[in-house]
């Protein structure tokens, strides 16, 4: 799964994208490890860029209700949580189709008050995510990643 996608362009992705569902209310549920995809120059970025911006150790998300998400990070004690999300069915921000939006609140430090991760299907196991960041000439740029279930 994750070579398939680690083969497409970043253009072919974002078609990958909105091909498919959005990820229903219950199935988001539980804990989701992530894993970076795409061409090798993004993936090799995509674990620094979240670090410096106040992830260091991201290990993924888990959804404590279908509206509630928490960061995980990897720590010497284990996963830890960071940064709670909330979770609804908006229009996405690549092709205005129905996603699961997380949305990290006006409150929450920068730059995640600029940060929305888009949530759809792939399987059962897998979800391709996007990362957008709402500033000017980020907005239109969809970051992708991969969420796999109970990991």
């Amino acid at each position: 799964m994750l070579d398939d996608l680690n083969a497409l362009s970043l253009t072919q992705l974002h078609a990958r994208y909105a091909q498919l569902p959005a990820v229903a209310p219950q199935a988001r549920l539980g804990t989701w490890r992530a894993a970076f995809v795409g061409p090798w120059w993004l993936r090799l970025s995509a674990g620094p860029s979240v670090a410096l911006s106040g992830l260091p150790g991201w290990y993924g998300k888990r959804f404590s209700t279908p509206e509630a998400a928490v960061n995980l990070l990897h720590c010497s004690a284990g996963l830890r949580e960071a940064l709670p999300m909330a979770c609804s069915e908006q229009a996405s921000w690549l092709d205005g189709k129905p996603c699961a939006a997380l949305s990290y609140g006006a409150a929450t430090r920068l730059p995640w008050r600029w940060v929305r991760d888009e949530l759809r299907q792939l399987d059962e196991q897998h979800c391709l995510c996007l990362t957008f960041v709402d500033l000017p000439l980020l907005r239109r740029i969809g970051f992708p990643f991969v969420l796999v279930r109970g990991q």
